[in-house]
């Protein structure tokens, strides 16, 4: 009589565990923590800890400091500050957009990467009655559209895209990148209106407004993360 095949549990990947504990509690003390006090919060002892925190510190996210205690690397701190200014762009970015539209009289919104799509997670409606509204919270493709040109940071000489009839006929978007401190796309604001508007002195008008407040929400999103 054949016998029941049992399959054994998957093991455990305890050293990449560990690691990553030992990131946490780096990241829990940005201002230091000593070795053995690290080794100890995650359960090693000291030299398989150390062993690890050199890893790290090969991959940059720890590092010694100068009293020799571990604190977070340069790549760990790189990337806190990409998703604090994640959190905190749509917050900042609520002045910006409402000028924008003001000063258009357009709708201005604020995307984010979703991987192939941009994803519009902030907006402010146009002042005129017939106006675009129904993009907030909308997920566009990135391909062919102005604010996925934007999000690769591939924009024209003005520092902006532009594109008409991408997403829906009959309206034209002018999109332009946030970038972090490092100049690395974050984001991307985009004006969107009827392109029945939006042509001549009124599209060049609005090209230079949005490449303008694009500066400035790098510049305030920059200046929360530094």
């Amino acid at each position: 009589m054949p016998q029941p095949v049992t399959t054994a549990p998957p093991a455990t990947p305890r050293a990449t565990d560990r690691g990553l504990s030992l990131l946490r509690a780096i990241a829990d003390r940005p201002d230091g923590r000593a070795l053995a006090d690290l080794a100890r919060d995650v359960e090693l002892n000291a030299s398989t800890a150390l062993r690890q925190l050199r890893s790290l510190e090969a991959a940059g996210f720890a590092r010694r400091l100068a009293d020799g205690t571990w604190g977070p690397g340069a790549e760990l701190l790189r990337i806190a500050r990409n998703l604090a200014a994640t959190a905190t762009l749509p917050r900042l970015a609520a002045p910006v957009l409402a000028s924008l539209a003001d000063a258009v009289g357009e709708s201005a919104y604020l995307a984010e990467a979703d991987g192939q799509h941009a994803v519009y997670v902030a907006m402010e409606s146009g002042s005129h009655a017939l106006r675009h509204v129904s993009w907030l919270g909308h997920r566009v493709p990135r391909r062919g559209t102005a604010v996925g040109r934007a999000l690769r940071g591939d924009v024209d000489a003005d520092g902006v895209a532009m594109r008409e009839d991408a997403v829906e006929n009959g309206i034209t978007a002018v999109s332009a990148p946030i970038r972090d401190t490092n100049g690395t796309v974050m984001a991307a604001i985009s004006v969107v209106g009827p392109s029945f508007r939006l042509h001549g002195e009124a599209l060049a008008t609005t090209r230079t407004l949005v490449a303008t407040h694009a500066t400035r929400l790098s510049h305030l999103a920059g200046a929360a993360i530094s």
